[in-house]
């Protein structure tokens, strides 16, 4: 080693100092680049496992599947990203040791093409600014999460307070009961929101129209059909284009809804989306009867469909 520096010039001393400055730049650049790595592989694990969770829990806490299931897909991206960075800055110092003990290839880097700036050098800053942005995106993504898990608890607590009183209704009940009692339950759930009940369940001569009600504080005029199924049935566009033909011209519906505790088929969602009639199926009506969101909540929240 000794008698390598004693024949060094200036140039040679030049190059092997720029070569260990930027050796030790690129090794600062990687370990904040794998720290970076492993800590998104963290949260995005905590993510899938909080998603798989809530999907699989009874009852079904809706609002934290779709949390940690948003959050899940933005880490994915950022993963996906941290572990090219990773690879590039590691691929880069691989690049640097491979020069390690050959003067004669340093020298060529920084002497003879001093006047560009080194390739390595050049893609470890661009990778070091991309990491500060990566990092910032990553802390919003995490914010994000942690405010609208909070939100969701906050919420969570009260549907357990609301399922502990009397006008919670159980999904349970819902399914074993008979078509009847699912029309006045539907009225009860109207009425216990503030509108004014003019028909509370349907019969012989109904057209379709099994609770008629007015919105609180306005003259609009809803027209419900409620279809009850014990065998989580779906229903199809007939029952859809029967009620439309009357709901409107015979009824005077300002808003036609139909309810149901089974689900709906595509055709009955496309024709609904085109003659706006507004559809609640089985998640839409465990927030309505089992965890009391409010009539109008659940409409808003999928104009033509809350199923």
């Amino acid at each position: 080693m000794s008698s390598m520096v004693a024949r060094a010039d200036l140039d040679d001393m030049t190059a092997a100092f720029l070569w260990v400055m930027e050796g030790q730049l690129t090794l600062d650049i990687c370990k904040h680049l794998q720290s970076h790595r492993d800590w998104v592989q963290r949260e995005f694990d905590h993510a899938a496992k909080r998603s798989d969770e809530a999907w699989s829990a009874i009852p079904l806490p809706t609002d934290f599947g779709e949390i940690a299931g948003d959050t899940w897909g933005s880490l994915q991206k950022e993963l996906d990203q941290a572990e090219r960075a990773y690879k590039s800055a590691t691929d880069a110092l691989h690049m640097m040791r491979e020069d390690y003990g050959d003067i004669a290839r340093i020298r060529e880097r920084y002497i003879h093409d001093a006047e560009s700036v080194p390739p390595p050098l050049e893609s470890l800053i661009g990778l070091w600014h991309a990491y500060l942005d990566a990092d910032h995106r990553v802390r919003q993504v995490i914010a994000k999460d942690r405010d609208r898990t909070h939100s969701a608890a906050l919420l969570e607590v009260e549907r357990q307070i609301f399922c502990e009183g009397p006008e919670c209704i159980s999904m349970y009940h819902i399914d074993r009961m008979h078509h009847t009692e699912f029309e006045r339950t539907v009225a009860e759930l109207v009425r216990r929101d503030g509108y004014t009940l003019e028909r509370a369940r349907g019969g012989a001569g109904d057209l379709g129209a099994d609770v008629i009600a007015v919105a609180p504080g306005t003259a609009t005029r809803f027209i419900f059909q409620c279809k009850h199924t014990r065998t989580d049935a779906t229903v199809g566009s007939p029952a859809l284009q029967r009620l439309n033909g009357t709901a409107r011209q015979v009824h005077r519906a300002d808003v036609v809804v139909i309810v149901t505790n089974g689900s709906f088929s595509s055709p009955a969602q496309a024709f609904a989306r085109s003659q706006n009639i507004s559809l609640i199926g089985r998640s839409g009506l465990i927030d309505w009867a089992s965890w009391g969101v409010p009539l109008q909540e659940i409409l808003e929240r999928h104009p033509l469909l809350s199923s």
